[in-house]
């Protein structure tokens, strides 16, 4: 996740007087006015007052409406008064439209709340305060969710390969409160039990205990999630999904015309997962199974517990691209299992997964192949430093003032996994492993701050060793860019294509002399990326000609050729480029396509006319981040 929002100024939000009031429903007198008033708190992107009221576990009750596109129904919050004498709860929203508040009776009765909804505050949205009299720790919410809802994609039958209507969410990391009204932060996780009821002729899955393996002629479903889970992790998908088992606790969903393609691809799922048993302990989740989004789906995929939510995009026939598998699966415990508290932090969710993502990756491929991804990250890591602000150059991110979908770089990913190699370098491997498995078991279904892993490492790790020292550990967390201590990767195959790219350049060598057919995908994007501004139309038919890259069915290689299809305008690849844009909505491509388009002095326009087509099966974090990279005017 890459895309960039702007920010607002907390000042603006240190104390914001609610609107008129929404509904109160009570027969008590209004309460003073500073019981209305409210401030965001420990997390900066977050109205709820966890620290004083905290939601333990959530009942779901919805209805799918895929024509209106709308979740309708309500949802009921149990309370933990962690301060018995706090007077009332603040919820996040964003474009709910709330009908009512209650707190349910014993006798089946629903005691009417006083309840109001503030003033909407960006990507904050509005917080909703409801007034808690003694003795009330259960809440009922009845709302609907809007069209519009930044969380939820829906499509028409026209565009799935279905034909059939499909709806998904999308709630990290601030999302869930478009379809959920909840305390809507990592720092507070809650159980759920979900009944949801949709058209007969589709299905319902959810990132939780339950999911079916057909269709049922009732249309209604129902999902438990007995351990506890942070609100990004809330996920629902809605379509004409066909269920695929691959072992004994994994299999994968997708529309028909993917099924049998999935099932293929990742053929090695419990492999991975025994792997990540083996190095990191107890997979604690029950089954682990993947859904198969359309092509419009904004991500590589989406840790969703039990279930992730991965893109067609990287079904490339040969399972060459299954590095985000991995790195969805590792999140299983660094992420899910152990949680950033806050967005700041996201460092302990993500570097730690890419970490382990490459553990797995060498488990399965062998270490050539983990050291050839290695390098493609940290070249990808050093080119993103080079225009980054110290602020978000730093492990510990300077994104409290700023939305947090600001947060998802490469810093947090690589800088992060990189922190952990120089570890390893610096202690060895077992050594590592012994405290990772450690550190997952202490904070396990815990949320934590940096502070805290400080802590933690310090008296677990760095005490122990001589090698490392507190102050070199604080210099990856908190001073911007690399140390000039960090151990950068290194591959000889790279070496063996940059040479080989040399001198097919400097016409030494035939296009037909090039090894191709003995390159893994990722010597091959490395021959691609170290062709950027090197090439003309004639080069890139020469190249086309002799290898297809054009109609590559992998998507990875048939991106950086695309980008290579706008330096040289290679009209061949431009056409590519147009079905590519209008079928695939992935911001890791759609992003930087447009953007190196808009560079040009032909392709805005062009590029313009093509969004405006692809628009409407985009989703609004797709849109959001083409109208930045073409410049367009955004509300």
């Amino acid at each position: 996740m890459t895309v960039k929002t702007k920010g607002w100024p907390l000042a603006l939000l240190s104390i914001l007087l609610l609107a008129a009031c929404q509904g109160d429903r009570s027969n008590e007198p209004l309460e003073p006015a500073e019981e209305w008033k409210v401030q965001t708190g420990a997390d900066p992107h977050s109205f709820s007052e966890y620290e004083k009221v905290r939601v333990g576990h959530l009942r779901l009750d919805l209805d799918a409406d895929m024509d209106a596109h709308v979740l309708s129904g309500h949802v009921t919050l149990d309370l933990e008064r962690v301060d018995p004498d706090h007077p009332r709860l603040v919820l996040d929203t964003r474009g709910l439209d709330i009908r009512d508040v209650t707190a349910p009776e014993s006798d089946g009765n629903h005691r009417p709340l006083s309840w109001r909804l503030g003033e909407q505050e960006g990507s904050l949205g509005q917080p909703l305060v409801i007034l808690l009299p003694d003795g009330i720790d259960e809440v009922r919410i009845d709302y609907s969710s809007s069209p519009e809802a930044f969380g939820l994609q829906w499509l028409d039958g026209e565009q799935t390969s279905s034909g059939k209507p499909f709806m998904f969410s999308q709630s990290q990391p601030h999302y869930a409160r478009t379809w959920v009204p909840l305390q809507d932060t990592p720092a507070v996780r809650y159980t759920f039990d979900v009944t949801v009821r949709v058209p007969e002729d589709l299905m319902a899955v959810m990132g939780a205990g339950g999911n079916p393996v057909e269709r049922n002629a009732s249309g209604e479903y129902n999902f438990h999630m007995p351990q506890p889970v942070p609100s990004y992790l809330m996920a629902i998908a809605v379509g004409d999904l066909r269920f695929a088992e691959i072992g004994e606790r994994s299999g994968v969903y997708a529309e028909p015309e993917w099924i049998e393609a999935a099932a293929e691809e990742f053929d090695v799922l419990e492999e991975m997962i025994d792997i990540g048993v083996d190095l990191y302990g107890e997979y604690r989740w029950g089954r682990y199974d993947l859904l198969v989004l359309p092509p419009s789906f904004p991500f590589g995929g989406m840790e969703n517990p039990r279930l992730s939510f991965v893109t067609p995009t990287i079904i490339a026939g040969d399972g060459s691209l299954l590095a985000l598998v991995a790195h969805e699966l590792a999140h299983s415990w660094s992420g899910n299992l152990v949680t950033n508290a806050a967005w700041r932090d996201l460092w302990l969710n993500e570097g730690f997964t890419v970490y382990f993502e490459s553990r797995i990756m060498e488990a399965l491929y062998g270490e050539e192949v983990a050291r050839q991804l290695a390098v493609l990250e940290w070249e990808d890591l050093v080119e993103e430093l080079e225009g980054t602000e110290d602020g978000m150059a730093s492990l510990v991110m300077d994104v409290d003032e700023r939305d947090p979908e600001q947060a998802f770089s490469s810093v947090p990913y690589s800088k992060g996994r990189f922190f952990l190699d120089w570890i390893e370098h610096r202690v060895g491997r077992e050594t590592i492993d012994e405290f990772l498995r450690a550190y997952f078991d202490h904070f396990a279904f815990q949320s934590i701050s940096t502070e805290t892993f400080r802590g933690y490492l310090e008296t677990n790790l760095v005490s122990k060793h001589d090698a490392l020292t507190m102050e070199a550990v604080d210099q990856w967390l908190y001073e911007p860019g690399l140390p000039e201590f960090a151990v950068a990767p290194e591959s000889d195959a790279f070496e063996r294509v940059d040479d080989w790219r040399k001198r097919w350049l400097a016409g030494d060598a035939e296009t037909g002399e090039l090894p191709a057919d003995e390159w893994s995908v990722y010597q091959w994007l490395h021959f691609l990326i170290g062709l950027e501004d090197k090439l003309d139309a004639e080069r890139m038919a020469e190249l086309d000609a002799a290898f297809a890259l054009t109609e590559s069915g992998n998507y990875e290689i048939l991106f950086q050729w695309l980008m290579r299809s706008i330096e040289t305008r290679y009209e061949p690849g431009i056409e590519r480029l147009e079905a590519f844009l209008l079928e695939v909505g992935r911001n890791k491509f759609t992003r930087p396509l447009y953007a190196a388009l808009a560079d040009t002095d032909w392709g805005r326009e062009w590029a313009i006319d093509v969004y405006e087509r692809a628009r409407p099966g985009y989703h609004p974090l797709t849109r959001q981040a083409a109208e930045r990279a073409l410049d367009i005017d955004q509300e």
